[in-house]
């Protein structure tokens, strides 16, 4: 075996040693039905973002609360998941892109109701414009036949970066879009 040969190998069980020592194993964290919970609303803002509205609306209760006084004021709307998908077509698609990123997803599961949590940073970009409300969404969800249903959806914000015209530009192109 050569001189190199030796080197290299004493280097790589050195890498490999040291990378066992210090990486730390992983431990077995949530349960199934947590895991449910946290699928069904990680999939909400995908799916807008996406444009799949069926998929976002099977997310839902057949009655849901929605709640965004933090961001337009008002009072929270309960709707069904049909009118919800249609308010978010009437804004969503005239975005040049939008971007809804979920971090610290969190689920508490008793029973056949759920609760669930998460940081989200959406972005919403029109031309060279970008509107970024942050904060934390809030979920209430029921078992609905054998399924994790949203009943009561929150969004309470606590930065917001850009400029918020930009919705209404938004709601604008929609409009003419839907034509």
């Amino acid at each position: 075996m050569s001189t190199k040969s030796i080197f290299a190998s004493a280097a790589l069980a050195f890498a490999a040693s040291s990378f066992a020592q210090t990486a730390t194993p992983l431990s077995p964290v949530g349960e199934p039905e947590a895991s449910k919970v946290i699928s069904v609303v990680s999939s909400i803002p995908l799916a807008v973002d996406l444009a799949a509205y069926d998929m976002a609306e099977k997310a839902f209760a057949p009655e849901v609360v929605i709640d965004y006084t933090s961001l337009w004021g008002g009072t929270p709307n309960t709707m069904t998941p049909a009118e919800l998908m249609t308010a978010w077509r009437g804004i969503v698609p005239g975005f040049d892109a939008t971007w809804h990123e979920l971090s610290q997803v969190t689920a508490q599961v008793n029973g056949s109701k759920a609760t669930a949590g998460a940081f989200v940073d959406g972005r919403h970009w029109f031309g060279d414009k970008l509107w970024r409300p942050v904060g934390n969404y809030e979920w209430d969800l029921e078992k609905q036949g054998g399924q994790w249903k949203v009943t009561r959806m929150a969004f309470k914000m606590t930065q917001e970066i850009g400029d918020r015209a930009v919705a209404g530009l938004a709601m604008e192109k929609a409009k003419v879009s839907s034509k």
